[in-house]
Parts: C-alpha cells; sequence; structure tokens
C-alpha cells in the first residue's frame, strides 16, 4: 500500500512540475492568484459520493454490533452482501437534505477496497457469523459475547472495533491517498474532476467543513487524527496539541484552491503532505494489530478481570 500510494503522488508530483516548468519556459513566469479559505467551503464542494461510503461502512458495523448481545446470531452472507451490495441489505439515509438510496446507489465498498484485501475482509466476516452463533460467554480460548457486552474472537480481538480499524486502513485510508488524491493530479480529467476527487478525499477524513474548530461528529480518520493531535487525550471535541489536523486540514484547502485555480503543482505538493500525514496514521495502525496479535491472551485476562488497563489500546482507537 505504501508503495502504490507513494507512485501515485509521486508521479502526480512529478507531471504537475513538468507542466510548471514547461509553461515557465514557453510563456515566462505566471503564478495563479487565488484565496485560501479557511474552512472547506468551497461552492461547488461534492460530498455525496463519499458520504455514501461512510453511510454504507456505518451500517455495516451497526449489523456487526447486533451480535454484542447474547443470543444475536449474525449473518455472514447479509454482512458479506452488505460489502458487495447485493441483497438490498441497507437502509436509505438522508444527509443534508438529500436522500441517499445506498442500495441503488451503485456504490460496492468491496470493489473500493484494496483487492488483496478483499478476501482477508469477508474471512472476518465468516468469523463474525461463528463467533455470534456460538451463545457462549467470551473467555480465554472462547469466541463469544463478553461482560462488557462485546463480541470477541477466541483471542479477545473485538470484532465490531476490528473490523473497523481494519476498513479504515484498506478502504477508508487507500480511497483518500491512492485513489482521490491520484484522481485529482490526473491531467487528462477536467479541473471540475479533479476537483471532485479532491472533495472525496476531505470528505472521507470525516470531519466537518469547519473542523477543526467544530469536532462535533468526527469519526475514523478524524477521530484518528484528533487523538494523535492531542497526545492521545480524549475527548476529541476539546482537543489542542501538535499540529496534526491543522496541518492536514492547511493541506486539504490549500490544494483545493490550487486546483480550482488550475495551481496544479501546489496541488500535489499538498496532495503530498496529506499523503504523509495519513502514512504516520497507517504505521500506528501496524503497530496497534502487532500488539493485538502478540498478546492477546494476556489482554483478553485483563478484560475478564475488570482491568481497565487493557483498555487502553482500544480507547485510543477512533470509531469505538
Amino acid at each position: 500500500m505504501k508503495k502504490a500510494r507513494a507512485i501515485v503522488i509521486g508521479a502526480g508530483i512529478v507531471t504537475a512540475l513538468f507542466f510548471s516548468a514547461a509553461c515557465h519556459k514557453d510563456n515566462g513566469p505566471s503564478t495563479p492568484t487565488y484565496t485560501v479559505p479557511t474552512t472547506y467551503n468551497f461552492s461547488n464542494a461534492d460530498s455525496l459520493s463519499a458520504k455514501t461510503t461512510l453511510s454504507m461502512l456505518g451500517e455495516i458495523e451497526a449489523a456487526i454490533n447486533f451480535g454484542n448481545t447474547a443470543g444475536n446470531v449474525v449473518s455472514n452472507t447479509k454482512l458479506k452482501g452488505m460489502f458487495a451490495n447485493t441483497g438490498g441489505y441497507f437502509t436509505d439515509t438522508t444527509f443534508n437534505g438529500n436522500t441517499l438510496h445506498l442500495n441503488a446507489s451503485g456504490t460496492q465498498l468491496k470493489s473500493l477496497t484494496l483487492a488483496s484485501a478483499q478476501a482477508a475482509v469477508e474471512l472476518l466476516m465468516d468469523s463474525i457469523g461463528v463467533a455470534s452463533s456460538t451463545g457462549k460467554t467470551a473467555s480465554n480460548g472462547v469466541a463469544g459475547v463478553s461482560d462488557k457486552k462485546t463480541l470477541l474472537s477466541s483471542t479477545g480481538i473485538y470484532y465490531r472495533q476490528f473490523f473497523t480499524k481494519t476498513m479504515m486502513g484498506v478502504l477508508i485510508g487507500q480511497l483518500i491517498t491512492d485513489v482521490y488524491l491520484g484522481d485529482s493530479l490526473n491531467s487528462s480529467i477536467s479541473s471540475a474532476a479533479k476537483q471532485h476527487a479532491w472533495d472525496q478525499a476531505f470528505y472521507l477524513w470525516c470531519v466537518p467543513a469547519n473542523f477543526p474548530a467544530n469536532r462535533a461528529g468526527v469519526k475514523y480518520w478524524g477521530s484518528y487524527t484528533s487523538q494523535i493531535d492531542s497526545g492521545i487525550a480524549k475527548p476529541v471535541v476539546n482537543l489542542t496539541g501538535i499540529n496534526s489536523n491543522t496541518t492536514l486540514l492547511n493541506a486539504f484547502l490549500k490544494g483545493r484552491a490550487a486546483l480550482a485555480a488550475g495551481d496544479n503543482a501546489t496541488a500535489a505538493q499538498q496532495a503530498a503532505i496529506i499523503g504523509a500525514e495519513f502514512e504516520k496514521g497507517f504505521l500506528d495502525q501496524v503497530i496497534y494489530r502487532i500488539r493485538r496479535v502478540v498478546t492477546p491472551a494476556r489482554s483478553r485476562a485483563k478484560r475478564d478481570s475488570g482491568d481497565e488497563s487493557a483498555e487502553v489500546l482500544d480507547e485510543l482507537q477512533p470509531g469505538r
């Protein structure tokens, strides 16, 4: 994923700078003049595609959460049907007065997920179905529902949370960095299409337009970068810290304004900044998973005993 992201963003930067240099040579110095706003309130901003993706992901999470109650069996068939958007399992939702018809949207999370991870996601969904059907109380070596009403694997992995963290990387993260920011630097598409792609990357960050002044409702990467920004502190609505959010927001704002003005070189530079910030998040996610795999039994035993220290890593993660 890192290599692909570097290739996409790197290629975009090289292309943009090449054309910028060519224009300089042929036509003399020409620097586009434009204003960079302080909030993501561009007149033609379009968030509906991103909101459709996030709404689908949220409904799958809700379906998994159904298994957090003892006796509730989660259908792996339903989960995989939702992943592939077959079977009509989604419920329409409304966003800013617009009804999102999820089943008929043509959006399929499976096809948007990193190809090499699609089978693993479906295998995880199968495991969720099996664990929810045991009818047992979770304990060390036994999958089931814990006394905290969470569906756990036999090694203590909280299934819904693990699914969310996985999709943050193989779906949301790769869409932002590899797909949409890459498309926004594609010299063969229109300026409007570039701006549309950039918008999807911003809204998949899952923050409001006036972020970080307004942190209400942040989720997924928006929650995660807020926690990083504060040195991992809660609640995320009151955070200040090391400027991860400011760095990302400024890059998103400047890059979007640059695209609207035809300043592709600046947009490419801002895309590289965004990619680097998300790369930090990807590395943190890897460390989190290594810890969960290396010490699952110890973590599970502490949770069963009511030791809150075992919940620390979980609490530091977004989308809880």
